[in-house]
């Protein structure tokens, strides 16, 4: 009898303790650094170090968008990019005559952020200014990304606040991975981009050895198109640079699949797309950036920098873009 009572109970804890997980995991965390939205439709994973997703799970096809991150070649997700984005030259900048360094595409994807708000379709991450971000970036700011799950798409919302008591400059951009082909019967080649709207742009190269923008552009790139063939020899001379694209969206496809993803890039003044060269991996980043890496004859001025923003004291720049996946 009491081997029985005992059993009873036993199982209703284990009952109850698996309810609770399923619950609170549906809707806020899965682990103690990892947020968790979804619905019917996604499943979406953000990391609160560097307030990066780190998957959109397709429910219905089983299919996991984000790249997984390698050791071998690119070992990160969709950074966010803040407050530069590239590469600074020789790995430093100036500012009111003193010399700052940064890593490149700035520091925000190493920071730890704090949850202000959270629900089970939308979460709010924060990161301001402190002594470490100072001692690299001599601006006091905040940064709020805020993440909303709605049908099968996500919207990502970057605020930067200006909380100084002088004008600031920065750059922000995103770097999202996606995972393509999106089956096994597929290959890389098999998946083009496609905008929205024929364009006509110019591409804007790096240089081979240090990363940085090349003095000379490529006009007419495209040349009335609104698609771009992918390819892994594409990526030989590091990222493909779009400056000026009229397009509002663009979507990874393929001929031989009816599933896409579609980003939305409206008023973006640059694009990046990019793989690693180095290995055949299975992913494309799509980047669009307010900002760009130096020139190769830069003066290291920070304000004078291409693609920087200015922002007035106690003023706010938003910087929005959204992901779509249509399975069709």
């Amino acid at each position: 009898m009491k081997y029985h009572f005992l059993k009873y109970f036993y199982l209703k804890f284990i009952f109850l303790m698996l309810l609770t997980v399923n619950i609170y995991g549906g809707t806020k965390f899965i682990e103690n650094d990892t947020i968790l939205l979804q619905n019917e439709f996604l499943q979406v994973k953000i990391k609160k170090k560097g307030a990066e997703i780190i998957s959109i799970f397709n429910k219905e096809k089983s299919f996991e968008h984000i790249w997984q991150a390698s050791k071998k070649s690119w070992n990160q997700n969709a950074p966010i990019l803040f407050p530069i984005v590239g590469k600074l030259k020789d790995g430093h900048y100036m500012i009111d005559d003193k010399e700052y360094k940064m890593k490149n595409h700035g520091f925000a994807n190493y920071s730890n952020f704090e949850v202000i708000s959270k629900s089970k379709n939308e979460v709010i991450l924060e990161l301001n200014s402190n002594e470490k971000t100072l001692k690299e970036y001599p601006y006091k700011f905040n940064l709020q990304v805020k993440y909303t799950l709605k049908g099968n798409k996500v919207s990502i919302e970057n605020k930067v606040q200006n909380i100084d008591s002088k004008k600031i400059y920065f750059s922000i951009g995103a770097h999202p991975g996606f995972n393509i082909p999106f089956n096994n019967k597929e290959k890389y080649n098999d998946y083009y981009l496609e905008f929205n709207e024929n364009e006509t742009v110019s591409r804007l190269p790096l240089t081979k050895k240090k990363g940085l923008l090349s003095n000379i552009s490529v006009k007419h790139y495209l040349d009335n198109s609104n698609k771009m063939q992918l390819n892994h020899k594409m990526f030989k001379d590091r990222a493909v640079i779009l400056e000026g694209l009229k397009s509002s969206t663009v979507e990874i496809k393929s001929n031989n699949s009816k599933m896409s993803v579609k980003l939305g890039i409206d008023n973006f003044p640059f694009l990046g797309i990019w793989t690693t060269s180095k290995f055949d991996e299975p992913f494309v980043c799509i980047e669009p950036w307010y900002g760009i890496s130096d020139t190769e004859n830069t003066s290291g001025l920070f304000k004078n920098k291409k693609g920087i923003q200015t922002l007035a004291i106690a003023k706010s720049f938003l910087m929005k873009y959204n992901i779509t996946i249509e399975n069709k």
